[in-house]
Formats: structure tokens, C-alpha cells, sequence
């Protein structure tokens, strides 16, 4: 064993006879219980980060306009010289001139196979 893992076992031995003075478990219920009533708590905290005051509730309503108007404009813009519909245009069809043999349909023509 090495001395660092030495060191650590020795304080560990001390400090399992350490204990904590008479009423430090009534005096943290105490301030616990003063901190939760000062408005400490984590909702208060919560609320007080996100609206930040109400100075900027302005940029958050701002930001908020500056998206939808972003989010209008993406949806409402054109694909590009593609997207206008032309009559004259007609949709190419690929039909290959020879059909294409796969697991699913049988060949035309199959090789009869004599039975005996």
C-alpha cells in the first residue's frame, strides 16, 4: 500500500469518531426553514431569473416578434424557380424498355422442366 492510501485511511479512522455539536441539527432546520420563508425558495429563484426585472421583458417581446416574423417569411418564401407551377411543362416518366426482373415477379418466359 502507498503512502497517499495510507494517509486516506488514517483520516477516515479519525474522522468516524468526529460528531457534530449539540443542536446543529435544530439550528439547520431553523435557518432552512427562515430561508424558505424569505422567499428563497427555488420557485422565487426561478422567477426572478427568467423575467430578469421588468426592464427586459421588452427584449423578450421583441425577440419573440423577430422569430415570427422570421418563421413567416422561411414559410411563405418561394422553392425557388421550381416552385411556379408552368403549364407547358409536362412530368418526365421513366419507363424502361426492357422490364426489370426482381424477386417478386416471375420471369415472362420460364423454363418448363420436364416431370418425370
Amino acid at each position: 500500500m502507498n503512502e497517499p492510501e495510507k494517509q486516506v485511511q488514517k483520516l477516515i479512522r479519525l474522522k468516524r469518531f468526529e460528531e457534530p455539536r449539540d443542536g446543529y441539527f435544530d439550528d439547520f432546520l431553523e435557518e432552512f426553514r427562515n430561508r424558505q420563508n424569505e422567499g428563497d425558495t427555488s420557485n422565487g429563484f426561478l422567477n426572478s431569473r427568467v423575467s430578469g426585472g421588468s426592464g427586459d421583458r421588452k427584449w423578450f417581446i421583441g425577440a419573440g416578434l423577430a422569430y415570427a416574423a422570421l418563421l413567416a417569411v422561411v414559410l411563405t418564401w418561394p422553392n425557388g424557380p421550381e416552385a411556379k407551377q408552368d403549364a407547358s411543362r409536362q412530368p418526365i416518366i421513366f419507363e424502361p424498355k426492357q422490364p426489370v426482373r426482381n424477386s417478386v415477379t416471375p420471369p415472362k418466359n420460364p423454363i418448363s422442366i420436364p416431370r418425370p
